[in-house]
């Protein structure tokens, strides 16, 4: 027997099984807030540290990523490479490795379907996979429990898994409390198979809707994304041991970058970074996230992977986050040259604040090992980040049952009630633009309905990007539940969603004219992964127009050009520059990227069964020429003349959306209109169903500082409820207002709030604010 299996033998009899028994006592209580450890437990870690040499540090830091590969290339091309990095003994570049420690997107092994699947692991056989891993971790003389992560943007990724509306779409819901929901049962199901992380939870902003993995944001706003992280990190967090991390992307932001592109900088301020970007950030780390992404961008001349000031001294030291830093720019040091050298870009990550590599990169494989030998990479600092991950792994039980019940997944995964969680999602996400002559709903009368468009049959673009594949259970087309409705339907294609073929156009205007209406749906294409050459959205599909792409406007015009009444109902996951389609389709019904239950959801809008109460997130541009785009700017741009060619206005404004029933607001007060600096008060009114159909009204509360010590957003939303009333019914809403809503960053980059008037306004969408009230903060 070698001296280094001696070692480690010694290491399972002592140090290991000690460490495991200390945990599996302690775990229970581990609340999700990163509170301090039992010093049982920190000293059991410490111990278990003590005894691991640097190579086994260096695996607990990597978590490959699951992407095709040639076997033995990297621990996860095959299931005898992943079994092989689990054991331990993996060799690279010289570096031996001891056991490692866990795999990112295990389960999924169709690359979010770019890959074709014979035989998809259900659920159970999820779960059955990552417990032959687990099983054999505890073989090794370490006994240290796999982490294994995966995405959870709006899903999880193993294929059965229930997937809900994607970033805009849930962002539309303008509903805090659904969002937790849905992410409760995303944690759950993630959990249920053995995901004990779930990443690409967006905290983010969306200010450049060019920029495709902007597709994750929730919209544009710092306050409605910060209510979103407020309700949905405890809601998956609830529960450590049968709910996951939640891994919040990327710190501090990973756009408004150059020109919209991936790996593009970012010229960002540090005092528009804390007044616009910050608060998600701010609210998920207080609610308890476990773990975040580093950005991979450089910030205003600083790569974040390589800065201590973003990675330690804002998120660790002033935000409080206490959790594990996973990162996988290490090429973006290298491709800036602020390091020369793996060894040097995986020496700066760490002591930047970075403690696991997603991928395989030599940075911090046989780099860190460098850096360790030669003194340019300090054993504490090595030895922090591996603290930090067994940390995380105790507080999600792992030391004391690392194993997932494989009957619980298949009763968990796709459950009635998450399906139904789907639906009601994807119905309170669809914005309502326009609706001319009251055409929607559409009434019994109308028997004959044209559908036109590729995605009014492709129930894969329904489901947009990072989303699980195969699904294996039935998601509908909107063919599918249009033709449920029993009325007359007709289906022409028209045109693919990129492309120059015309020659479905013919059967479309066909069609159009034995109709009594046309419902034309157009937009994106997202499926098939980062695979599908003819993506138009998603991650690695950055785009510089925001127009219908191929000739998806043609064929709305010919279709028009008809005289049959037009409805357009689009499916993306950016907004989209729709000017025509704005002056001259009556109706435009905005679906985003709905999942699994969004034909449902399109279909019980189109014909009424359920009102259209979704509100814009984000700002509808009439132009790309127009980007950047947001409401909340400064006064000198609200006040800049129009272009040349072009108004200046949006062509639909945040928060705006339609309802098929009308509302009052009436009696709009303050509870005190005088308050102190740290002081609040209430923001009172009735509200009232005065149309004839059930439906929801979004009250919207802004404010503007009407003097300030610095230029400050001249309208920021600071308040908003979502009311469902029967008609002819009220309801008193109150919406709470701190003074610290109001706070700016002053000259120093101090948050603080400022004496001196603010003007409230309310109304239903940045763009229609009809109350005005005075507010005095001393």
């Amino acid at each position: 027997m070698t001296a280094g299996l001696s070692r480690r033998g010694f290491v399972a009899g002592t140090i290991g099984a000690a460490a495991a028994t200390a945990m599996r006592t302690s775990a229970g209580a581990a609340p999700a807030d990163a509170a301090p450890l039992p010093t049982q437990v920190r000293r059991r870690i410490d111990a278990l540290i003590a005894a691991m040499s640097t190579g086994d540090k260096i695996a607990q830091l990597n978590v490959p990523v699951v992407v095709p590969g040639d076997p033995g290339s990297t621990p996860v091309a095959t299931t005898a490479d992943q079994d092989r990095y689990v054991r331990g003994g993996w060799e690279h570049n010289g570096l031996t490795l001891g056991p490692g420690g866990g795999f990112f997107g295990l389960v999924n092994e169709s690359l979010f379907g770019s890959i074709p699947l014979d035989h998809p692991k259900t659920p159970r056989q999820q779960a059955e996979r990552h417990n032959e891993l687990q099983r054999l971790a505890q073989q090794t003389s370490l006994a240290i429990p796999v982490l294994q992560i995966s995405e959870g943007t709006h899903g999880s990724i193993g294929p059965g898994a229930t997937i809900f509306p994607e970033g805009l779409g849930l962002g539309a819901t303008w509903n805090p409390q659904l969002v937790g929901q849905v992410y409760g049962a995303i944690g759950a199901e993630a959990r249920a198979v053995g995901i004990h992380a779930i990443s690409t939870i967006p905290a983010e902003l969306n200010r450049d809707p060019r920029y495709g993995r902007s597709i994750w944001s929730f919209g544009e706003d710092p306050y409605l994304v910060t209510r979103y992280l407020e309700a949905l990190v405890p809601a998956a967090q609830a529960d450590l041991r049968t709910g996951p991390a939640v891994s919040l992307v990327t710190f501090p932001a990973e756009s408004p970058n150059v020109g919209g592109l991936e790996g593009s900088s970012i010229e960002l301020g540090e005092r528009e970074l804390r007044l616009i970007h910050l608060p998600p950030w701010r609210a998920g780390f207080s609610a308890g996230s476990l773990m975040t992404e580093a950005s991979e961008q450089v910030i205003d001349g600083l790569p974040v992977h390589g800065s201590p000031k973003y990675l330690t001294e804002l998120l660790r030291e002033e935000l409080g986050f206490g959790g594990v830093v996973i990162g996988i720019g290490f090429e973006g040091l290298l491709k800036d040259r602020i390091a020369a050298t793996p060894a040097r870009a995986g020496a700066l990550a760490l002591r930047a604040g970075v403690d696991i590599g997603l991928g395989w990169h030599d940075a911090y494989l046989d780099g860190l090992a460098d850096g360790v030998r030669t003194g340019a990479v300090p054993t504490a600092l090595l030895d922090q980040a591996v603290r930090r991950v067994l940390t995380l792994k105790y507080r999600l039980g792992l030391f004391d049952q690392p194993y997932a019940d494989p009957a619980r997944a298949e009763a968990v995964v796709n459950r009635p009630a998450h399906r139904q969680l789907a639906l009601r999602a994807a119905q309170e996400s669809m914005v309502l633009l326009r609706n001319e002559k009251n055409l929607l709903p559409l009434d019994a009368g109308v028997r004959r309905i044209a559908l036109i468009g590729q995605n009014a049959d492709d129930a894969r673009n329904l489901l947009g990007d990072y989303s699980a594949w195969p699904a294996l259970h039935d998601v509908p087309t909107i063919l599918d539940r249009l033709k449920a409705t029993g009325r007359q339907i007709t289906y022409a294609a028209g045109c693919a969603t990129t492309g120059t073929d015309r020659s479905g156009f013919a059967a479309a205007v066909a069609a159009a004219k034995n109709a009594d209406v046309a419902v034309v749906v157009l937009g994106e294409e997202t499926k098939g992964g980062y695979l599908n050459p003819g993506r138009t959205n998603g991650e690695l599909a950055d785009v510089s127009r925001l127009d219908l792409s191929g000739v998806q406007q043609e064929l709305l015009e010919a279709v028009h050009a008809t005289g049959t009444s037009v409805v357009l109902v689009l499916i993306n996951g950016r907004p989209l520059s729709v000017r025509w389609a704005a002056e001259n389709i009556p109706a435009i019904l905005e679906a985003w990227l709905p999942g699994e239950q969004g034909a449902q959801a399109v279909v019980d809008v189109l014909t009424g069964a359920t009102d259209p109460s979704g509100r814009l997130p984000i700002t509808v541009p009439r132009s790309v020429g127009q980007l950047p785009m947001y409401y909340n700017v400064k006064g000198s741009r609200a006040a800049a003349d129009s272009y040349v060619d072009l108004p200046s206005t949006p062509l639909y404004p945040f928060g705006h959306g339609l309802s098929y029933t009308t509302f009052a607001v009436s009696n709009v007060r303050l509870s005190r209109k005088r308050i102190a600096r740290d002081g609040s008060t209430e923001v009172r009114a009735e509200l009232r169903n005065t149309g004839k159909r059930t439906g929801s009204a979004v009250l919207q509360l802004y404010a503007t500082d009407d003097e300030a010590s610095v230029a400050v957003p001249a309208l920021q939303l600071r308040g908003l409820a979502k009311v469902r009333l029967e008609p002819g019914t009220a309801a008193s809403v109150v919406i709470p207002l701190a003074a610290m809503d109001l706070a700016v960053v002053d000259a120093d980059n101090r948050t603080r709030v400022e004496p001196g008037t603010f003007t409230l306004r309310v109304g239903t969408s940045s763009a229609a604010l009809p109350h005005s009230l005075q507010l005095t903060v001393t």
